[in-house]
């Protein structure tokens, strides 16, 4: 179950790059970008292991069944509505974005509102399935498509026209002081271990979470190569006037591989997967969070029937990720981003600092029993 576990760290980690989280990080690449990075890979690598530390207390046992061990049903539904909205958004965010891109580098004649509908369409069917099915699901994806993600991240780092004295020149404003917005983009993409609020549920007791000493390292490496990677190619001024950098940057590269030249058909392609992959996991776990508030809710990792309710919570989920892409425009979903990155760091700090106490007190509890 412990490639489960990495499966969640990968792919959000991966998907940085669809979150503007590179553009937020190039903004401030003179200003503090650099700092940010360093003091997020340890503040982040902190809190994922110390979540991990902490779940493997509650062994089979997801947020809402540790909130329920604790505390009163009043207490735990704002709790876990505020959470749920906070993975709905991650979500609606990452898909919203690429059904612009696909308009917009893709298809140009295509309507950004019908890709939506069809790409929402096909997240309601995956991510109302079992606990069980959608890691499945993330396990089969991962496995098909991130050996060539990493393919291309490898070439991108490697190519001959990398200009590595602009990398340099960023590199030396190490010492500006961090500021807050870059290093809650840089924190992001360390977050996917809180996945496992849900996913904890398929871990029996006697699991253990190992090479954890690996989490920072691969967090690590992607976060610079995805902030270093596109100034490499575009220029330490050019890099900041792109919105979707790492679109630009893949299209700036070429493979001669025959039938596959631009890689930024392949880039789209294999980031269409990833985000109806990262849609799919963070509605099915808003999604749980929801039901964990309804009237003598259980959970299930593997019901025999899906549940009504599963199509009710996610079917809303969609008509407001809709009813937001036609209501805000490209610049308003920008400073949403923004806003959803510096609210999640501080509700992502306070989860994990709560779930930290609660464990210390399971635990004196079973002591003394």
């Amino acid at each position: 179950m412990i490639r489960y576990y990495y499966y969640n760290i990968i792919l959000v980690s991966i998907l940085n790059l669809m979150l503007f989280v590179p553009y937020l990080l190039l903004n401030d690449r003179y200003t503090g970008s650099v700092s940010s990075m360093i003091c997020a890979a340890f503040f982040g690598s902190f809190l994922a292991l110390i979540f991990t530390h902490v779940m493997k207390t509650f062994p089979g046992k997801g947020l809402p069944e540790i909130l329920a061990l604790f505390f009163p049903k009043y207490i735990n539904v704002p709790i876990l509505i505020l959470l749920s909205a906070m993975w709905y958004a991650a979500a609606g965010i990452a898909i919203i974005a690429y059904a612009v891109l696909i308009n917009r580098f893709f298809n140009p004649d295509t309507s950004s509102m019908l890709v939506l509908l069809i790409l929402v369409g096909a997240c309601i069917y995956t991510a109302t399935r079992s606990t069980l099915t959608v890691s499945l699901i993330m396990e089969m994806t991962l496995l098909i498509n991130l050996p060539i993600v990493f393919f291309i991240l490898f070439k991108a780092s490697t190519n001959p026209f990398l200009d590595w004295d602009a990398i340099r020149t960023v590199a030396q404003y190490w010492r500006v002081p961090p500021k807050l917005e870059p290093f809650a983009a840089a924190t992001y993409v360390f977050t996917g271990y809180t996945n496992y609020a849900i996913f904890n549920r398929l871990n029996p007791p006697n699991f253990r979470f190992r090479f954890r000493w690996a989490l920072p390292i691969i967090c690590t490496l992607i976060l610079f190569l995805s902030f270093f990677v596109p100034i490499g190619f575009h220029g330490t001024e050019a890099v900041g006037s792109y919105l979707y950098v790492w679109t630009v940057t893949s299209d700036s590269m070429v493979l001669g591989y025959g039938f596959i030249e631009r890689v930024i058909f392949l880039f789209l392609l294999l980031y269409l997967n990833l985000t109806l992959l990262y849609t799919t996991s963070g509605w099915h776990i808003a999604m749980e969070m929801i039901k964990s508030c309804l009237p003598k809710a259980k959970p299930h990792i593997d019901p025999t029937r899906t549940a009504a309710s599963n199509y009710v919570i996610v079917s809303i989920f969609a008509a407001l990720t809709m009813l937001s892409f036609y209501t805000f425009n490209e610049k308003q979903s920008l400073y949403i981003t923004r806003s959803w990155l510096l609210i999640r760091l501080f509700s992502e700090t306070a989860t994990v600092l709560f779930l930290v106490i609660l464990s210390l007190i399971a635990r004196r509890k079973k002591m003394k029993t």
